[in-house]
């Protein structure tokens, strides 16, 4: 038996999870029209945590290929075991763009409260402290996630999306694994702008202040 992944598991890998990042996405405009907002929430963060899982693959696959060669097995490992990791998957979402996106929304996706959200909108359930349940907290109820809330997240992926189709269509390519770039085409750019709301997690206006005020990354 192998003890590290293939070439072709690699590039497989990343390929088939950016497909289902498209997937999920649509399922969350789906559930989202049909008003199931805590669903289509949870969704629409998987589907986020699908697609930097697919980047992230591809440029640890690009990477390898191009320098040195594939690391040893126990660097390996440790790779694909963060996959498993959804705040990790999370950040790297905004990791390529960092400047790209509202400072705030980067703090709150490193503390970790993008995960949160997830888990309220799935799960009923009571606060956690420390490694401990706050047995005074309110109950997290899902229904409580609100319109709002949902249509921010899939507005954001689909913004991505758009964005990553269009380079795509414009210079040929976009992903470093070209069986990646085979999945974006016109059809799907044409669905994707089906969606009319728009977001303001990331916008070109961000990066103005990142650069005008190192504080705000805190703020």
């Amino acid at each position: 038996m192998p003890e590290k992944l293939s070439k072709y598991k690699f590039k497989r890998l990343a390929t088939e999870a950016l497909r289902n990042a498209i997937r999920l996405h649509f399922d969350s405009i789906l559930l989202f029209k049909n008003k199931s907002y805590p669903t289509a929430l949870q969704i629409g963060i998987i589907a986020i945590e699908e697609i930097a899982k697919a980047d992230w693959v591809g440029h640890y696959y690009y990477s390898s290929i191009t320098n040195i060669g594939f690391p040893d097995r126990e660097f390996e490992q440790e790779f694909l075991l963060m996959l498993y990791s959804h705040p990790k998957k999370q950040y790297s979402f905004l990791a390529r763009e960092l400047f790209s996106f509202s400072p705030k929304f980067v703090e709150f996706v490193k503390k970790g409260r993008f995960e949160l959200l997830k888990q309220k909108a799935t799960y009923v359930g009571l606060e956690r402290i420390k490694g401990e349940i706050n047995v005074n907290s309110r109950i997290s109820i899902p229904y409580k996630i609100k319109e709002s809330e949902a249509k921010k997240i899939i507005s954001l992926l689909n913004y991505t999306l758009v964005e990553i189709c269009d380079l795509k269509l414009k210079q040929d390519s976009f992903f470093d694994i070209e069986e990646m770039d085979k999945v974006l085409d016109e059809k799907l750019l044409l669905e994707l702008k089906k969606w009319k709301f728009k977001t303001t997690i990331k916008h070109e206006k961000w990066r103005h202040q990142w650069y005008k005020s190192p504080q705000s990354q805190t703020s």
